[in-house]
């Protein structure tokens, strides 16, 4: 019988990735799947349904599109709830708003921010710099 130490096992670690655009779940899969040691991904379409998740499980890191399926929240009205919420869960917006503009309509004090198009390596680092403390990514 092993000692309570070797049976203990750390709850997984869980992404959220909200993005109603399904061509980039296996860009974004691979990017949290790289940087975070054995995530468990949940995906869901609208923000309504991404504050409902976030209610029920604690998030390593939030990666959500700004422009969603018509006639609900956008990810800016997601990330704003969630900040009051859940402060300490890193979010990541991303679009193809230019950065310029994205910066100016956010301010200084905004979340982290990914432009669309990106690369493999480009979502991986914003992940990584978001989960690399104590020693969390893979």
């Amino acid at each position: 019988m092993g000692t309570f130490k070797e049976s203990y096992q750390e709850p997984p670690q869980r992404a959220l990735v909200v993005e109603d655009d399904l061509w980039m779940k296996p860009l974004i899969s691979l990017a949290l799947q790289s940087s975070i040691y054995d995530v468990e991904i949940d995906w869901v379409e609208s923000a309504e349904e991404a504050i409902r998740r976030a209610r029920h499980f604690r998030y390593r890191v939030i990666l959500a599109d700004i422009y969603l399926k018509p006639n609900g929240n956008t990810g800016i009205e997601f990330w704003y709830q969630c900040r009051e919420e859940y402060p300490e869960t890193p979010i990541v917006l991303m679009s193809s708003i230019p950065v310029d503009h994205f910066s100016k309509k956010m301010g200084l004090y905004g979340p982290h921010y990914l432009p669309k198009p990106f690369s493999l390596t480009q979502c991986k680092n914003v992940i990584r710099s978001l989960v690399s403390v104590d020693g969390a990514t893979a």
